[in-house]
């Protein structure tokens, strides 16, 4: 019979097929990608420093990772000799297998702690944390007290991180709650995996909840291009249409209920229709005043953070980018990139120094342009409660703010080719084909954002190739709202002469 993980039984628990796939289908797995891998790492992080706050623990990680029998050894006889601290303590009983993160003893009791890199405990932290217990209840080490240690988001760096970095939240009640559940669940699982015959389940939202499926392409291969799970801020919806058998937009009878936004789609799709209201447009763009400042920030935002005055996941700003477009038509471009050593050294705040450059390039009148102020803004928030001394500069130019998105948002202007989306990176393929960022060899900010904290971990930006490719990265942005904002400039001409000559 097969033996059952914590991270299958999570994954079983979130669709049984999943787990029958994890076994006997391995082909059809798609390999990890690029951010999967980054949470990974970032849980081993995160978990080498959780291991600081129990220091000089005995190690049972396995040298190989197929054979766990040394681990599950050394782990009983460190609980019968005492130890305080078991890293990777390791339990098997019944077909089923965990590691834990953390094992204590503190006074008379045993901890059982579980390390999360997220900033609370989510669901299915206890799915997996109550399985834990089971197999350790039933391999005979009944943890007295049993913790979630996750991330403490009201935590602020100031030199080396601390053990306050970290919560402690004692879940132990609610995991022995749910006992009879464990057993339920890993009963049925291991009946299912016995027979080995995949299981009948269809597709629906658990495919992405609590995770992702590295299966999903294959479960989901029947259903097409522009099928009604693209219809945009569809909520229930689309599984609804689903579920009366209709899996493609343009199979959505004419009579059936759609909000504004969804009914455009549909539209484009159906008989290619576009929609402007250029009255709105122009109504809108009037409040703007020259010249227009196009402003874009790129940030960091490190789960352990690396700037002091930071807490985690706060999105720290490294870099922007600033187009003024003047009346007369000409552009003026500024910009801004930090130096990564500037994040290591304690005399120097790189926050500060963008400031003061932002001082020189905002000129002193004039619309700030962003797409999606509402990020734009809670960074200069922060940065005004952070600098008091610059508050005033910060909250001038957030009173100078105006945000090209609502043009896109509100559906005045659409054009099939934006699909269901209002983001930059889908209106700008519509109206500017030739505008691309495909040249690029940074052509999106999660991998901007990637790149500069590696740059910050390694102390160097590496190479000038790489502060080269940061700053055209962040350019392309703010030259693409320029781009869309001249565009409808034009169409609002055309209009213009319209209603003149109608």
């Amino acid at each position: 019979m097969k033996s059952i993980s914590k991270s299958r039984f999570v994954s079983g628990v979130q669709c049984s097929k999943k787990i029958y796939f994890e076994y006997f289908r391995k082909d059809l797995k798609i390999p990890v990608s690029a951010s999967t891998q980054q949470i990974f790492d970032l849980g081993h992080t995160v978990g080498a420093l959780a291991q600081n706050c129990f220091p000089n623990g005995k190690d049972a990680t396995p040298e190989d990772f197929t054979d766990f029998k040394n681990s599950i050894n050394q782990t009983k006889q460190w609980i019968s000799e005492n130890e305080e601290t078991i890293y990777e303590a390791t339990f098997s009983a019944n077909n089923a297998l965990v590691m834990l993160d953390i094992l204590h003893r503190k006074d008379d009791e045993i901890w059982a702690i579980e390390v999360k890199s997220s900033t609370s405990v989510k669901d299915y932290h206890y799915q997996d944390a109550a399985f834990q217990y089971f197999v350790m209840t039933q391999s005979g080490c009944v943890p007295d007290r049993f913790f979630l240690m996750h991330i403490n988001n009201q935590y602020v760096k100031n030199g080396e991180i601390t053990a306050e970095f970290f919560h402690l939240e004692d879940i132990t009640n609610s995991i022995i709650e749910m006992q009879p559940w464990v057993e339920e669940n890993f009963q049925n699982l291991l009946t299912i995996l016995d027979a080995g015959i995949e299981p009948i389940i269809n597709i629906g939202a658990h495919c992405s909840s609590p995770f992702g499926c590295e299966f999903s392409h294959h479960c989901w291969k029947h259903v097409p291009e522009k099928s009604v799970f693209e219809l945009t801020r569809s909520g229930n919806k689309s599984w609804q249409l689903y579920e009366n058998g209709i899996l493609k937009m343009e199979d959505i009878a004419e009579d059936y209920h759609l909000t504004f936004a969804q009914q455009l789609q549909v539209n484009g799709i159906k008989n290619n229709e576009s929609y402007k209201d250029l009255a709105s447009i122009r109504d809108f763009l009037n409040a703007w005043e020259t010249p227009l400042h196009f402003f874009d920030f790129e940030t960091i935002f490190a789960a352990i953070p690396v700037l002091d005055g930071t807490r985690p996941y706060q999105q720290v700003p490294f870099q922007y980018s600033l187009h003024i477009l003047n009346a007369d038509s000409t552009i003026i471009h500024r910009e801004f990139l930090a130096d990564p050593k500037d994040f290591h050294n304690p005399t120097i705040d790189p926050r500060k120094k963008m400031i003061e450059q932002m001082k020189l390039d905002f000129l002193g009148n004039g619309s700030i342009v962003t797409y999606n102020q509402s990020f734009e803004v809670g960074r200069l928030k922060e940065l005004a409660r952070d600098f008091p001394e610059d508050s005033d500069f910060l909250f001038g130019l957030i009173s100078r703010i105006v945000d090209l998105l609502v043009i896109f948002n509100k559906r005045w202007f659409y054009l099939p080719a934006m699909g269901n989306s209002a983001s930059i990176k889908s209106v700008l393929p519509a109206i500017a084909p030739e505008f691309s960022y495909s040249y690029l060899e940074i052509s999106d900010g999660g991998s901007a954002s990637s790149l500069f904290h590696e740059s910050i971990l390694n102390n160097d930006l590496n190479t000038a190739e790489l502060r080269e490719n940061l700053l055209k990265y962040c350019e392309r942005d703010t030259y693409g709202m320029v781009v869309i904002f001249e565009y409808l400039k034009r169409e609002l001409e055309e209009y213009s002469k319209n209603e003149q000559h109608g």
